[in-house]
Order: structure tokens, then C-alpha cells, then sequence
């Protein structure tokens, strides 16, 4: 007998248990579920088994920025992947969550494969929930390599022609919404992330620009922290737009005009954002760029941060649901 349900309170332990996991890696992702359901990103009611005969099978849960009534991202999602009936398992469980989610689940609905396994998911088996994902509907959005930065690292910022050049930042409260979302629109229009570019073509620059700005407004921020940065003579050369997601502090978005490029300003920009963070007591901050994005990547090993893994994003239409 295959039954998929909610969990009750004292499924909780065995919910953390399931798979054998190492004590440290259990204890990370207990410490990541406590946080994550006192910031509202998860709900005890959004986490749910798989059982096989009475015997928990399976996990996974639901995930949300906080605030939001309706969940968007699979997580801890764990299946016996290297058994033959996984795939078939894992199908049945998908489609049964999304029913019993019903109106709690958005439209599109993300999950994100990190490689090699790390915190807070530890994921495993990056091939067979691929297999499980694809016979689904489910299609990858998105390939980007992470990077990440501690306090205790040293920035080395290689200087570069322009690099001392004066910048002068003003905050989206000095220069309104409209300035941020049209520098957002011109950065965007030479981008090498291979998702901006795509929805600059369904949905159109204007559009796409607006989104992304309202996107990054559903994470926590201060509206000091966005800043427009101009050169001395008043011409703009990009924009930085760090936040803190319920998992780590990001810097979020960050561009340089394409007529400004060439002249070092990322590293400026990359550093004033890292101190915005800092400044507001983050100590830990994480940042993705798509693969393609080679100019970014290396930005960010120049600021002293180290790349940790790659991350594949994938996306369903529930309407496309197979």
C-alpha cells in the first residue's frame, strides 16, 4: 500500500531521519527546517511523507518567500533514487503533493539541484531525480555557478583602469522607482544570463525590467541598501541591489551600463555591495551567476569570494504537468 500525507508534529523526527543521513547532516537540515518555519518560508502543513507499506519512503516540502500565501519551490525532497521503482515513486508523490496543495501552490513551481551536495539540501543521486524531474514536465530555466563569501575572507580586488575613479551612489529613495527599474531595463539589454535574456523576449524589456525589480522586492532589504552609482560627471554606470533571502544574505542583482564596461567599475560596485551587507551585520553572503556569465564570475573571485557549486534550476507549468 503506497499512501502520500501531511505530516502530523510527532512525524517530525522521523521526517528529519529519513534517509540515513550522517547526525551532522540530520542536525543542519533540522537547524534549516526550525528557521525556515520561524521566518514563514515553510509550514509544518507544507511538509509531507511517502509511505510504502507503513514505512516512510520518501520526504519533501514546500517553500516560500516570507509573506507569501502560496508555496513556489519543491526542497528536502528524498526518495529511495537507486532502486527501480523510483522513478515511477517519485512520480506518483510528486502528483499527489501538488493535489493535496491544491490552491497553497502557485502556477509555476521551482526546484533547484546543487552539485557536489551541500547545506542546507545535501542532495544526492543529482542524475536520478533529473530522470524523475524530466518525465514530469519539469525543464531546466536556469545553470549558474555559486559563490560565496565570508567575513573572515581578505577582498582582493584586482585594480583596473578606472578602478579609483569616483563614484557617486544615491539610494532608490533619492532616485525613485522609475530611475532603478530604466538602469535595470539597460543593463539587461547585453546580459549573459540566458533567463533574462528569454524573458526579455516573451514578455519585453519594459516588462521584464518591472518584474525583476518586483521580484527582488519580495526579499529583505532596506531601501537604502539599492543604490544607482554615477561617475563624476553624472553619468550612470550601474546599479546594486543586495538583500537577504530566509536562508543567507545575496547581493542580489547588480549591472553595469554596457557603454560602462571595460573600465573596472564591477569591482567597485561588487565591493560597495558586500559592505552595504556587511554594514547591516551580515557576515555570510552567497551570489549566483549564470554559467555563461564569465565577466561576473570572475568579478566575484576578485572580491575574494570562492565558487562552491553549480546549481541547475529547473521549472513546471502545472498546466503542463505530464
Amino acid at each position: 500500500m503506497i499512501t502520500v500525507r501531511r505530516i502530523d508534529s510527532e512525524d517530525l523526527p522521523a521526517f528529519l531521519a529519513f534517509p540515513d543521513h550522517p547526525a551532522s547532516v540530520r542536525d543542519d537540515i533540522a537547524a534549516y527546517l526550525d528557521k525556515m518555519f520561524t521566518q514563514g518560508a515553510m509550514r509544518q502543513d507544507w511538509c509531507f511523507v511517502l509511505e510504502v507499506q507503513g514505512e516512510i519512503a520518501g520526504r519533501l516540502a514546500f517553500w516560500t518567500l516570507p509573506g507569501s500565501k502560496q508555496a513556489t519551490d519543491l526542497v528536502l525532497w528524498e526518495l529511495p533514487w537507486k532502486e527501480t521503482e523510483c522513478p515511477s515513486l517519485g512520480a506518483h508523490f510528486l502528483r499527489e503533493v501538488f493535489t493535496l496543495m491544491a490552491g497553497d501552490l502557485s502556477e509555476k513551481i521551482g526546484y533547484v539541484l546543487d552539485s557536489p551536495s551541500s547545506s542546507p539540501q545535501w542532495q544526492t543521486d543529482h542524475q536520478e531525480q533529473r530522470n524523475v524531474l524530466e518525465a514530469l514536465g519539469f525543464q531546466i530555466s536556469r545553470e549558474t555557478n555559486r559563490f560565496e563569501w565570508h567575513a573572515s575572507n581578505e577582498t582582493t580586488a584586482i585594480p583596473s583602469k578606472g578602478t579609483h575613479d569616483l563614484i557617486v551612489y544615491r539610494s532608490l529613495p533619492e532616485v525613485g522607482e522609475a530611475a532603478f527599474v530604466d538602469a535595470i531595463l539597460r543593463v539587461s539589454q547585453f546580459t549573459h544570463d540566458q533567463q533574462i535574456t528569454e524573458q526579455r523576449l516573451e514578455k519585453g524589456p519594459q516588462v521584464q525590467a518591472q518584474e525583476m525589480f518586483q521580484d527582488l522586492q519580495q526579499m529583505k532589504y532596506e531601501p537604502e541598501w539599492w543604490q544607482l552609482a554615477y561617475t563624476a560627471k553624472n553619468e550612470l554606470i550601474g546599479f546594486l541591489m543586495p538583500t537577504v533571502s530566509p536562508t543567507f544574505a545575496t547581493i542580489g542583482y547588480i549591472g553595469v551600463l554596457p557603454e560602462q564596461r571595460g573600465h573596472g567599475y564591477v569591482d567597485q560596485l561588487l565591493k560597495q555591495a558586500t559592505d552595504v551587507l556587511v554594514l547591516a551585520g551580515e557576515t555570510y553572503i552567497r551570489a549566483d551567476t549564470d554559467v555563461k556569465n564569465t565577466p561576473m564570475a570572475k568579478a566575484f573571485l576578485r572580491a575574494g569570494c570562492h565558487q562552491f557549486a553549480s546549481r541547475q534550476e529547473f521549472s513546471l507549468d502545472r498546466s503542463l504537468l505530464l
